[in-house]
């Protein structure tokens, strides 16, 4: 076995994966996969976050976390407030909208990923993988040789 291998088919998969739940979240609740996480992430900070408070949880840049919260705030999902004790930052609440899409994307996210996985790992595999895969996350990054 290669990690390379390994590695690659990591990928792939993610990107199979992502790619047909985001097509399919888009066609049954009107929202995309990031703008799911974004408002997730938002529901995770009680309710409210700041700009990197969402880009560190989604890991992607702060400019690309602004983009997804821009469109969820002009779709009405988010409001953007002034943050009450730094006037650089702002904080992003979930809207009405957002909660009750928010709420309709992760019963459609389940059910989606349910018949998806659930067909080709036994609960108990699935289960495992995710130990796996946290434990992967939770190894320290080797830093790239400058």
């Amino acid at each position: 076995m290669r990690f390379t291998d390994l590695f690659t088919e990591l990928v792939r998969a993610e990107i199979e994966l992502w790619n047909d739940l985001d097509t399919h979240l888009a066609a049954t609740v009107g929202i995309s996969l990031a703008q799911y996480q974004a408002l997730a992430a938002i529901k995770n900070g009680a309710g409210q976050a700041r700009v990197q408070d969402i880009s560190t949880e989604m890991i992607i840049t702060v400019g690309a976390t602004s983009k997804i919260v821009d469109r969820l705030e002009r779709d009405g999902f988010a409001e953007r407030s002034a943050h009450p004790h730094d006037r650089r930052s702002s904080i992003v609440l979930l809207s009405e909208r957002g909660t009750s899409a928010l709420a309709a994307a992760e019963e459609t996210i389940e059910s989606h990923l349910h018949t998806r996985l659930g067909g080709a790992l036994s609960r108990d595999r699935a289960e495992s993988l995710l130990i796996d895969l946290r434990s992967l996350r939770a190894r320290p990054r080797v830093e790239a040789i400058q």
